[in-house]
This record gives structure tokens, C-alpha cells and sequence, in this order.
């Protein structure tokens, strides 16, 4: 991720409100963004699924090219009470953003941690999917 997409992705999380209601979905506002918080203590395998491998990884990237919803890796669903519990809004932007910074500076070996539907990835295809999943919850919330 270059530090363009990354300071978009900062203005962009820095103009939701803890009130914006989704355009799709079921999380709210603070919700998403502690699951796109997750998303990257998933990346460095701080926070891992309860199960791996049991989803078809081509259904799950038939399902994102259709504009379909997919489901969250178990142990990742914020609406099912799974994934990191929000604390105070303004302050969990800021984790979100330290991820981000800190996932941008990752060198191109490092050691990622094992994705639960797509296995082992290396440094493209986790910013690949790191692009994705930011840009789909963002937009989820019009921003």
C-alpha cells in the first residue's frame, strides 16, 4: 500500500461518523471499523479464525466479484459478537490507522500469518485484499 492509498484511507476514516447509518449490511459505524481492525491483527496473526480451510476460497471471490456480501472468517463477525468489541469510537479510528501504518510499512518478506479462506499469501495479495476489504467497508458507509 503506497502513502497515497494509505492518507486516503486516512481522510476517509477520519470523515465517518459514529452515527452514519450503511448503505448495506448489518454492522453499524464502530462496528466496521473494529472489524477492519481485525482484518490486519489477522494479517500479522494476532487475532486468528476459528476455523481454516472449510470455506471454498473460489466461492468466497465469485461471491466479492458479483458485489455479493461474504461471510466474516469465524471468530471475525462483529454483528455475531466475535470479533474485537468496540470501545470509544474516535480512539478506535486511531487503531485502525496505526494498522494501516503499520501493515504499509511491512517489508515484502515478511512473515504474514495464514489467511482462513486463501491460505498462504505473500506481500501483493495481502495488499490486494487489504485494498479490497478497506474500500468495500468504506463504502459501505458512503465514505
Amino acid at each position: 500500500m503506497n502513502e497515497e492509498q494509505r492518507l486516503l484511507f486516512f481522510r476517509r476514516i477520519d470523515s465517518l461518523d459514529s452515527d452514519k447509518k450503511p448503505l448495506f449490511g448489518k454492522m453499524n459505524a464502530h462496528q466496521m471499523v473494529c472489524h477492519c481492525a481485525d482484518f490486519f491483527r489477522m494479517v500479522k496473526g494476532t487475532k486468528q479464525a476459528e476455523v481454516y480451510g472449510e470455506v471454498d476460497a473460489e466461492e468466497i471471490k465469485a461471491l466479492a466479484r458479483s458485489g455479493k456480501p461474504t461471510p466474516a472468517p469465524k471468530g471475525f463477525g462483529q454483528v455475531e459478537g466475535d470479533g474485537t468489541k468496540p470501545t470509544e469510537f474516535k480512539r478506535d479510528k486511531e487503531v485502525l490507522k496505526d494498522f494501516i501504518l503499520e501493515f504499509s510499512r511491512f517489508p515484502e518478506d515478511y512473515n504474514f500469518a495464514i489467511h482462513p479462506y486463501f491460505g498462504t499469501l505473500d506481500h501483493k495479495r495481502w495488499t490486494g485484499l487489504a485494498i479490497y476489504h478497506l474500500n468495500h467497508h468504506l463504502g459501505q458507509f458512503g465514505v
